[in-house]
């Protein structure tokens, strides 16, 4: 059995991550997704790390597609896209605002030749605004949308968050809205346009911090690994390692005073409350950090979680994420091959189903390489008389 978008067709003309993740992640749901690129490949192939020659970028980021290769401003080209077009469910592009309407591909052109397409746009800053049109990256959104300024050590200018936020949350948004737009056009017979801007994402992604403000009138500012709202919240140093604790309500942070031989720390009135320990946190931290130091990391998750409080290790690296054994039992790194790049380890769907499961393809690898496939498909259907089925 396929994933649950079996026998949806998706165009993706996308560049860059914000396209092409989303894409990725339809063929992973079983949609058969065809990667159309320019004669001068995209722009992810311009970079690196590369494995074999291949950019790992584009390999990880276009794995489960079919790739053809043509200029869409050549009228062979344009007569390949509208033709693929025609047999398509979705079509998705990340080109900059009026440019799918310079080349004739906007939504509105399209569903004249498909009224039944859905038509998904990703976009930095959105359809209006001054800054609709400029080309945008994961660290200029996080930037303009005050993501840097929340990051870095207490009293500190704020810094770069070094996870790659947008690039791979805004997919996801995305990806949920073509399939929104596939259900409302089953439920009705009518498509749609649905867009998705990596601006859009962030905003809604800034929904604590922005309650915090209009709550307060305060701006948030940087507070390393604390937060504003929840004493005791935020990483620990212990004897060998970090560790995060949060105790969200009054119960965990009994169970929390108990589990660090600090019991009367509950019953003290200065800290009794979340809000007296929200008050009170510069008194309070210093006597947490000190008990922290006692034991060995290890030793100090095993007790927190006896005692219910929520903790965790600090995974330092990349590494350790990849072999915890949480990320291990619920198998959350897919490895994938292909025959020119070799191995590549990639991350599994966010989303489980039990009845359709996502379908892990190969990775992506030459360009123009499904281009027989592809072309052979679009000849039988032009061949076939409406109304019959072209021979598989």
């Amino acid at each position: 059995m396929g994933g649950p978008l079996e026998g949806i067709r998706v165009i993706d003309v996308t560049e860059g991550a914000q396209g092409p993740w989303a894409g990725a992640l339809l063929a992973d749901l079983g949609a058969d997704v065809i990667k159309v690129e320019r004669p001068q490949g995209e722009m992810m192939r311009q970079g690196g790390p590369r494995k074999n020659g291949f950019p790992l970028p584009h390999v990880g980021m276009n794995h489960g597609k079919r790739n053809i290769v043509f200029d869409v401003k050549t009228p062979e080209g344009m007569e390949t896209m509208l033709d693929l077009v025609r047999g398509a469910d979705i079509f998705m592009e990340n080109w900059r605002r009026d440019v799918s309407a310079r080349l004739g591909l906007d939504f509105e052109s399209l569903r004249k030749i498909n009224p039944d397409i859905v038509y998904g746009s990703a976009s930095g800053f959105g359809e209006a605004g001054r800054y609709g049109p400029l080309a945008s990256t994961d660290g200029y959104s996080q930037a303009m949308e005050g993501y840097y300024s929340l990051n870095g050590p207490i009293g500190g200018p704020g810094e770069r968050p070094r996870f790659i936020v947008i690039d791979f949350t805004s997919p996801l948004t995305l990806v949920q809205a073509l399939i929104m737009g596939l259900m409302e056009r089953d439920r009705t017979g009518e498509a749609q346009w649905v867009h998705c801007s990596q601006l859009r994402t962030l905003h809604s992604l800034a929904a604590v911090r922005s309650e915090e403000y209009f709550a307060s009138g305060e701006v948030p500012q940087p507070m390393g690994s604390t937060t504003a709202y929840c004493v005791p919240s935020q990483a620990f140093k212990t004897a060998d390692a970090y560790v995060a604790v949060e105790c969200p309500n009054d119960e965990s942070w009994r169970a929390f005073c108990n589990t660090i031989l600090l019991p009367k720390l509950a019953d003290d009135e200065r800290f009794a409350t979340n809000a007296k320990r929200v008050e009170n946190r510069d008194v309070l931290t210093p006597i947490l950090e000190k008990a922290m130091l006692r034991f060995e990391a290890h030793r100090w998750i095993s007790k927190f979680r006896e005692a219910g409080v929520p903790c965790s290790r600090v995974n330092m690296d990349i590494e350790d994420l990849y072999e915890d054994p949480q990320v291990v039992a619920n198998n959350l790194i897919v490895t994938r091959t292909q025959q020119d790049v070799g191995w590549v380890r990639t991350n599994e769907v966010p989303w489980t189903l039990s009845k359709t499961p996502a379908v892990y393809g190969h990775l992506s690898g030459k360009m123009n390489e499904n281009s027989d496939s592809v072309l052979e498909e679009l000849r039988q259907r032009k061949a076939t008389p409406a109304g019959t089925t072209a021979a598989s």
